[in-house]
């Protein structure tokens, strides 16, 4: 089993106007490598008007209602629903929105992984993974979704810069030894429910935060009743990183390269947006 080095509930962020909650925080980007940021997050429209991403791929799994985006890249845009997933490739720059519908609410986990200094330069892409086409596969007593990357041979089709799983695993009651490659960053976040991992009991919203292993090895994962999880997994990219706002780069001198050139229009190389 791969040991547990940590585990937190995640408390409301106060004070914001919004039912957020930070899985993972950019205070030691080096522990968290390659990922940055886990928001649960729970918002009405224009919560998130026009803003830029820069060096990072967004991950975002739909949980509850639905919303619409609007970026730069495409010059239009696509909605996202109920058990939907995407991968928006920041790379070199992208400006975007996303909204729920006036007087309706979403609730989305997005993850922020970083990307390589040579993957930092790469154009913006988008790609979507509707619900009805994520690959499923069962075991007595639960499913795993395979939303990115490849679990037990079970692989998703969107394209990934950094290697990293993303699963979503649903008990009912049964039981689940889920692989974790060697070397990987590994977190676990309770979405419903009290599921045991490795003996250990959890509540809804807890976070895990696993020992990385230079070996192969599994989660235990257990419930006797409804309990949901994500798994999301990365190999360190093992280089600087500096994280401020929505950029991050791998040095201060192309964090303030990033923000002088989206306050004078030249972040999409003089593009409009």
């Amino acid at each position: 089993m791969l040991n547990i080095y940590s585990i937190h509930n995640i408390a409301l962020q106060p004070g914001d106007g919004r039912n957020l909650r930070y899985a993972l925080q950019p205070t030691d980007v080096y522990d968290n490598d390659p990922f940055i940021i886990m928001a649960d997050d729970k918002f009405t429209h224009d919560t998130f008007a026009d803003h830029p991403h820069k060096g990072i791929q967004t991950v975002t799994y739909v949980l509850e209602g639905s919303l619409t985006h609007y970026d730069s890249k495409t010059a239009g845009g696509g909605r996202l629903n109920e058990g939907d997933f995407q991968i928006m490739t920041a790379a070199s720059g992208i400006i975007h929105n996303e909204n729920p519908d006036r007087g309706k609410e979403v609730r989305v986990l997005q993850l922020w992984v970083n990307l390589s200094s040579l993957h930092k330069k790469l154009p913006g892409q988008y790609e979507d993974l509707p619900k009805e086409k994520v690959p499923i596969f069962h075991f007595d007593g639960g499913q795993i979704e395979v939303l990115a990357g490849e679990v037990d041979g079970v692989a998703s089709l969107l394209t990934l810069f950094t290697s990293s799983q993303y699963a979503a695993v649903t008990l009912e009651d049964g039981q689940y030894p889920f692989p974790i490659p060697a070397g990987y960053n590994t977190y676990l976040y309770v979405v419903e429910g009290h599921p045991t991992v490795n003996g250990q009991q959890l509540n809804t919203f807890d976070m895990v935060h696993f020992e990385i292993s230079e070996t192969a090895n599994t989660i235990e994962l257990t419930a006797g009743e409804h309990a949901k999880v994500v798994i999301f997994v990365g190999l360190p990219i093992q280089e600087s990183i500096v994280a401020q706002g929505p950029f991050v780069m791998n040095t201060q001198e192309e964090i303030q390269e990033a923000f002088s050139s989206y306050r004078n229009g030249t972040f999409l190389n003089g593009k409009p947006y």
